[in-house]
């Protein structure tokens, strides 16, 4: 993660009130709080946010952290937190992109087409209920292991199973019609 320093000793000097230790130790995480927060808010604005957000309230929940989860953990969780309190407050934007992408007709190169993909698998999971969002980004996106997420939102390794199964159930049928062998068969069709 690009600690440079030992991160118990970070956390320590961090504890005690360095910001220079907080700061690296934002620096380590921040790439991957961003992205965790962008995956379940859908918009950069509200995952910039969220990301302060989390690391704020990190910051000053520093003293009660006991250590029982690995410092990781316990920050995915509160970033986690951060995100789903945003997509409460703030219901999702209408990205004008994707409104101007919805009235074109044809693509006009791979390049579009790659973007749409893109954007359709985005719009997939930002339809996802924000359990089974969060689930799927750790899991799909971060790499997360069943455990780890099960830590981060404090939930039965069960409860994760099953939040993804039905996550990736809603992603196969709201991504059927991207399928290649769905869209050859729709060709195949028109021909006849």
């Amino acid at each position: 993660m690009g600690v440079t320093v030992d991160e118990g000793t970070l956390l320590a000097a961090s504890r005690r009130g360095d910001l220079t230790a907080y700061d690296e130790l934002v620096g380590a995480y921040q790439d991957r709080v961003y992205q965790l927060t962008y995956r379940v808010t859908g918009n950069p604005e509200d995952a910039w946010d969220a990301a302060q957000e989390a690391f704020v309230k990190a910051f000053r929940a520093l003293k009660a952290f006991r250590g029982d989860a690995a410092f990781s953990t316990w920050l995915h969780r509160i970033a986690v937190n951060a995100a789903l309190d945003i997509i409460r407050r703030r219901p999702p934007a209408l990205d004008p992109l994707d409104a101007a992408a919805a009235v074109t007709t044809e693509s006009v190169d791979r390049m579009v087409e790659q973007r749409e993909l893109q954007r359709a698998i985005h719009r997939a999971i930002a339809s996802l209920p924000p359990d089974q969002r969060v689930a799927v980004v750790l899991r799909d996106v971060q790499g997360f292991s069943y455990g780890e997420i099960a830590a981060v939102l404090q939930v039965p390794v069960g409860t994760v199973r099953s939040r993804l199964s039905r996550a990736r159930d809603a992603l196969r049928h709201a991504l059927a019609d991207l399928s290649p062998a769905r869209a050859h068969s729709d060709e195949q069709s028109e021909w006849r």
